[in-house]
């Protein structure tokens, strides 16, 4: 799956749960960007996000 549609489904699980998502594209380097979760905090990087590395993330951010 893509980075946008990645971040899409983040957002939704995110409202689901009462909780902001919010997307940093200038504190990472590159085309890195930081997602915020509450006090949660995670790198994604740009392309294909695999289906182990969402998993991850999603369980990095607490959704």
């Amino acid at each position: 799956m893509k980075r946008e549609q990645f971040i899409r489904q983040l957002q939704k699980l995110a409202k689901h749960k009462g909780l902001s998502l919010i997307i940093d594209k200038k504190k990472a380097k590159g085309s890195h960007y930081t997602l915020f979760c509450g006090a949660k905090r995670t790198i994604i990087k740009s392309g294909e996000i695999t289906p182990m590395m969402a998993k991850i993330i999603t369980k990095q951010l607490g959704l």
